[in-house]
């Protein structure tokens, strides 16, 4: 199975190379529009300076290992290819409302592979029908932590949109605008062609706004014509029980009743820990390609596969933050290769002890 250009694309951290700058939330259009636009572009080590060379933060490979992005594993190849037939067959039908679960256990790479699939759509969009400041294919949104009141998803929508919520009162207190951003962000949406729509952290949700949430982003879907994906641990059966909430029971003709009634569908991408078989080491060789280090070997990765594997459990949670830890230490003490000892260094920092040390 092989990913598009745009889906590769979408694999790369969004930052301008070589530039030391705080990244931007991607819950607000800016800081989205730069990780869609600006894939980070590795530095060739020709440019850089000589192994052994004292390197300060703002050295560009420092930059370019602090985020490796991620890697076309089998969960993140089939989420993309999914996602992007039903983007696909939905982009013209008025009725699209398909809710789509993006589902697995922690640390699995849910996030990870719900962000690529937006930022792969948008970049197809852009490659179609060129950069347009008003057009806007994607929101993603995150939900807040729980509060003794409702979530406000409008308010959401409006911090992605870039919308200032508040103003100051005549004692220079900030107050909000408005509680209730819907009316404004349906009116956006629809102009701008929104069509999908990122919701993060659902397992964060109370029981009680679940439902709520549900039909907020459900009559949005109705009004505009979207296509949502809905990440979380659990995420699949709380969109089961908040779809179950709005189908009652009906009556039934007597002739179908010993006929088991059908469970509400749930599209559902599933992201699992990566297994110790190949799989394993064609995942190691991904990040491997990513590496610009003067003395690391190709495929070098696979020598310590067994000892990654000890450390990160198989979850990309893990996995790309300590070779990317492990990729700086290299750079910065000078050896410019990832060895058991760096490696080890790494998990330390990291408090990823390996279980047999």
């Amino acid at each position: 199975m092989s990913t598009t250009s745009t889906d590769q694309a979408a694999l790369s951290p969004g930052r301008a190379p070589g530039v030391l700058t705080e990244p931007e939330p991607m819950t607000v259009r800016s800081g989205w529009d730069t990780s869609v636009r600006c894939p980070v572009v590795p530095p060739d080590l020709q440019d850089c300076a000589p192994a052994g060379t004292p390197v300060n933060d703002d050295d560009p490979r420092m930059l370019y290992h602090a985020s490796l992005g991620m890697v076309a594993t089998p969960d993140v190849e089939h989420g993309l290819k999914v996602a992007r037939r039903l983007l696909r067959v939905n982009r013209q039908s008025v009725q699209a409302r398909v809710h789509v679960a993006v589902d697995g256990e922690r640390g699995t790479g849910k996030t990870a592979l719900t962000h690529l699939i937006g930022r792969a759509h948008q970049g197809r969009m852009e490659q179609l029908c060129g950069i347009d400041p008003n057009r806007i294919p994607v929101i993603c949104v995150n939900a807040p932590p729980s509060r003794d009141d409702a979530v406000n998803w409008s308010a959401q929508i409006a911090v992605f949109l870039g919308w200032d919520l508040y103003r100051r009162d005549i004692d220079g207190k900030a107050v909000l605008r408005t509680k209730d951003w819907t009316g404004p962000a349906v009116h956006v949406m629809r102009a701008s062609k929104t069509r999908l729509v990122l919701i993060d952290g659902v397992d964060r949700l109370r029981d009680s706004d679940i439902q709520p949430t549900f039909d907020f982003f459900d009559f949005l879907a109705a009004e505009i014509g979207l296509t949502l994906f809905w990440c979380g641990t659990g995420a699949r059966e709380i969109l089961h029980e908040a779809r179950g909430e709005r189908s009652p029971a009906l009556p039934r003709p007597a002739d179908t009743r010993h006929i088991p009634t059908p469970r509400n569908s749930v599209p559902t991408l599933w992201v699992s820990p990566l297994p110790y078989t190949e799989v394993w080491g064609r995942t190691l060789n991904g990040f491997d390609e990513k590496l610009r280090l003067h003395h690391h070997k190709k495929q070098g990765l696979l020598e310590h596969a067994a000892l990654l594997y000890r450390v990160s459990e198989g979850r990309m949670e893990h996995l790309a933050p300590l070779i990317s830890l492990a990729a700086q230490i290299s750079i910065e003490e000078g050896g410019e290769a990832i060895t058991e000892d760096v490696l080890h260094e790494a998990a330390a920092f990291l408090d990823r002890i390996p279980y047999d040390t």
